[in-house]
């Protein structure tokens, strides 16, 4: 069985939990809020993004970003380019740097969880992630 299979599909439903600040476990947190968070969320968004969608993506307040960002650019993992129709427009683009570190720290993640799932057995991992997903699922409707 493959087990990394349920370890992707169970790190996306705790981080969904840890963005709900309900679930907090396998050092999820570190790929659900802050620098790691903003990196997996450009590494997805092909055409970049601005601070305000980085804002409303993880409820967090512009200056937060603001601070989130200039770390990234300092590392050299995002860079800031203007908008081609309106130059007061910045979005910010990860970098080959950042998809690399961005992977590394995921892949870290994914081998622990993947662990963790092989140790309770194909029948056992496949009813905690569907208990995990139902969970999620039910925190969303709480909100």
């Amino acid at each position: 069985m493959e087990f990394q299979n349920y370890a992707n599909e169970l790190i996306e439903y705790l981080i969904i939990g840890e963005q709900r600040g309900r679930l907090i476990q396998y050092n999820i947190s570190e790929i659900a809020k802050g620098e790691i968070a903003v990196l997996m969320y450009l590494l997805k968004e092909k055409d970049g993004a601005n601070a305000y969608e980085i804002s409303r993506r993880f409820d967090i307040n512009t200056s937060r970003v603001a601070a989130i960002l200039n770390s990234l650019c300092r590392k050299e993992y995002v860079k800031r380019m203007s908008d081609a129709d309106d130059k007061r427009k910045i979005h910010v683009y990860i970098t080959p740097k950042g998809q690399s570190f961005c992977l590394q720290r995921y892949n870290d993640v994914l081998s622990h969880v993947t662990r963790m799932l092989s140790e309770l057995g194909e029948k056992d991992a496949k009813e905690y992630v569907r208990i995990m997903k139902k969970i999620t699922d039910i925190f969303k409707e709480m909100d």
